[in-house]
């Protein structure tokens, strides 16, 4: 059901990240009106004032999905501003210099495109888009495709040429003969993972363990340990590397048994997805996005993930550098 509206102009892009909500909140409130009436006549709920007090929770809980519905973004080719609008009032204005990225953003598993401020760059942002709990839903591909594009022309097309000293000292890759490997400390996932193997190991060895317990509860106590591990220890044997002079973005996993390539012309861009569990943030991935050719789809492509964003920008920063998306400062000579 998540679907992102869209009306693009010659000198405007208006999007309702979630008009959606509108219907949803007339059904709501006809359904659970109809519920209490039901339960009214059938002397099932018979106190008055409680009928109405529910009643009024029902109107007022429709109001603010309907609310919801109405929000809007609107980029302003003319102003060259991102304004946040709700019932035609202005409620928050972005000039187009301080967007520093739009990048998707992770809640519960649901991922909405958001616009970050180069002074928030790593906060919550402004929504852009519904949650999509699918990579490949239909209403998602044609925002890929329609959307990010248009927003790419109307904020991103017109600035001067980004222009940035060529890094020498990489932090996050290692380089050999011209393919930049990235470097993350995976040591502690692989002997995590190693542990959780051996629990399993451990439990298949003492068959009367748990044998008082339902059988499915036994069976997941044995296994999911080894599951888990088994994704951990096959993180460390992977990694990503960028091959410079082939143009690649080489993806290797299983120690290199399974490779996948992609070029350089087909990146798209970095996505920065903020992660969080019950609402607690538990850390932030880099993805690169890349279209498949010929497939009519994009494929995101973890990269590498952080606990602390502070360092993002600089990773983002060597990466561009070496897909030859920045371009090097001009030397001044005296």
């Amino acid at each position: 059901m998540a679907k992102t509206f869209w009306i693009s102009e010659p000198d405007t892009l208006t999007i309702y990240p979630a008009r959606i909500a509108r219907r949803l909140s007339i059904i709501y409130f006809i359904v659970f009106t109809a519920l209490i009436a039901v339960l009214y006549t059938s002397k099932t709920l018979s106190n008055t004032n409680l009928v109405l007090t529910y009643e009024g929770l029902i109107i007022l809980m429709s109001l603010l999905v309907y609310v919801m519905g109405e929000r809007k973004v609107i980029f302003d080719a003319e102003s060259r501003q991102l304004s946040t609008k709700l019932f035609g009032i202005t409620t928050s204005t972005t000039p187009f210099d301080q967007i520093a990225a739009i990048t998707p953003y992770d809640t519960m598993g649901a991922i909405s495109y958001r616009a970050f401020s180069k002074s928030n760059r790593h906060g919550k942002g402004i929504i852009l888009s519904c949650g999509y709990s699918k990579q490949n839903n239909p209403n998602l591909t044609a925002y890929e495709q329609e959307v990010l594009p248009r927003i790419n022309e109307l904020v991103f097309s017109n600035r001067p040429l980004h222009t940035k000293q060529v890094i020498y000292d990489f932090k996050f890759f290692n380089e050999e003969n011209g393919i930049y490997k990235i470097t993350h400390n995976k040591l502690s996932g692989l002997i995590f993972g190693v542990l959780l193997i051996a629990l399993t190991v451990f439990i298949l060895f003492h068959p009367d363990f748990m044998d008082d317990r339902a059988s499915y509860k036994r069976i997941l106590v044995t296994y999911f340990p080894a599951i888990i591990g088994l994704v951990l220890v096959n993180g460390f044997f992977s990694s990503v590397s960028f091959d410079k002079n082939n143009r690649q973005i080489i993806d290797t996993t299983l120690g290199g048994l399974i490779k996948k390539t992609y070029s350089f012309d087909d990146f798209i861009q970095f996505q920065i997805i903020r992660k969080s569990t019950n609402f607690i943030y538990t850390d932030t991935e880099v993805k690169a996005l890349i279209d498949l050719p010929g497939q009519n789809k994009t494929k995101p492509l973890l990269v590498i993930n952080f606990r602390r964003t502070r360092h993002i920008e600089r990773f983002i920063d060597e990466a561009n550098t070496i897909l030859g998306l920045y371009e090097p400062a001009p030397v001044e000579i005296s």
